[in-house]
């Protein structure tokens, strides 16, 4: 029997008004400075530059310190997972972890031939820019905790429309 390890988290945060730059220098609560670059129109070197901005400086998820961890790498089943769930609930209308299809994460990630040890998934919905997401991530605790967590090593993520999906996770290896 396998042991169902999934770490689930959604946002339905607002657009932000100020950059996500801009919040990690102004934003004490972050606890986090530096510099974003601007995004290049590669999705997922921008995604995956962001994701791995934040874990190497580390950052404040709410009231828990989050410490540096090491950065993830861009995994295509992951991408394929996020890529299949974004288009789902854009085509239908519909912000749950829970695919129209009754499909979980781990049925997804499963169906896209990642053999995992360790998964979560991130949703937001209404963002434009990576940025803004990232935002809206970062200042929900359970997000930023998602992001920050040591237990992953990879990821892969998708846009459909306004509906945002991040996959996490680390394959087993047995």
């Amino acid at each position: 029997m396998k042991k169902k390890i999934v770490i689930l988290f959604c946002s339905c945060l607002s657009l932000a008004s100020c950059s996500w730059a801009q919040q990690l220098v102004s934003n004490p609560k972050n606890n986090t400075s530096s510099y974003v670059p601007t995004e290049s129109g590669d999705f997922r070197a921008d995604m995956l530059t962001a994701v791995n901005l934040v874990r190497s400086r580390g950052c404040r998820c709410g009231n828990k310190t989050m410490p540096a961890v090491p950065p993830v790498r861009w995994n295509s089943q992951l991408e394929a997972a996020a890529i299949r769930h974004a288009a789902d609930m854009a085509r239908n209308k519909h912000f749950d972890h829970i695919g129209t299809d009754g499909s979980e994460l781990d049925n997804r990630v499963e169906a896209a031939g990642y053999k995992w040890m360790q998964i979560g998934e991130n949703i937001a919905w209404g963002y434009t820019a990576i940025a803004d997401a990232m935002k809206g991530w970062i200042e929900s605790p359970s997000h930023c905790q998602q992001l920050m967590s040591p237990k992953v090593d990879e990821m892969g993520a998708a846009k459909n429309g306004k509906y945002w999906v991040q996959d996490f996770g680390k394959q087993r290896t047995w």
